[in-house]
């Protein structure tokens, strides 16, 4: 069984429909990356599968229906977003925001061992937790995001162009670490990113979104070789 599986799943904004009857799955263990062109709906699948936009269809995370979900429930169930922008509490430390992360948690010695095995993955966050989240670098950041979000955790671990407006360094250590979360922690992510080349060197299978339909499908080796998405996606002819 998937792990998360959406069926006929249509969102959008008001009387604006951005996505239209589109069917993705994430397999146990797993990591699925969606692609897709500026406005072709990425960031709005994330956010309705978390419960931030109105949707219809079918969201199944572990065969239970998450639709119709307030956000906090939907994080309850074990689907955690590292949303798009950083998102973390600024005026709060480091150590505060991974506290939050865990919110949902009651084992406190188990959330003090995951708060340790945070700072092994980002070493930096270590040196770094008593400062404020506003003073950190923005690739300190996005490391700070998402291991807020593995504080939960999660069954299922949404990020948002993960890779946004940092160095090429600071990208090549976010993806190695993603790389070790999924291979050592048994994590399933769903990555919507348009660096295609790291995303697809990690994931399993890939999906195409183009103008909130699923254009393309398939194991990510077989995406990654594909003309088309070589020309649009990798900068290759």
């Amino acid at each position: 069984m998937n792990v998360l599986e959406i069926k006929d799943f249509t969102a959008g904004y008001g009387r604006i429909r951005v996505l239209h009857g589109i069917s993705m799955s994430v397999r146990p263990g797993s990591v699925s990356v969606l692609l897709g062109a500026n406005g072709a709906g990425k960031t709005t699948t994330l956010r309705a599968i978390s419960g931030l936009v109105k949707s219809s269809g079918s969201i199944l995370l572990d065969g239970k229906e998450l639709r119709g979900l307030k956000p906090d429930g939907i994080a309850r169930m074990g689907l955690a977003h590292a949303a798009e922008g950083r998102g973390t509490f600024t005026d709060l430390t480091v150590e505060d925001n991974l506290r939050i992360g865990a919110f949902r948690r009651h084992d406190k010695n188990e959330i003090l061992a995951d708060m340790e095995k945070m700072y092994d993955l980002f070493p930096r966050l270590r040196e770094r937790r008593q400062q404020k989240a506003g003073s950190l670098s923005g690739g300190e950041q996005q490391m700070l995001a998402v291991g807020r979000a593995l504080m939960l955790r999660p069954r299922v671990l949404l990020l948002d162009e993960p890779s946004l407006g940092l160095a090429p360094v600071i990208i090549n250590d976010l993806y190695d670490t993603l790389g070790r979360v999924n291979k050592e922690l048994g994590l399933s992510m769903l990555i919507v990113e348009q660096n295609a080349n790291l995303a697809l060197e990690i994931a399993d299978y890939a999906y195409v979104l183009e103008s909130g339909v699923i254009s393309l499908e398939g194991p990510a080796e077989e995406i990654a070789s594909h003309d088309g998405i070589r020309a649009a996606y990798l900068g290759e002819m």
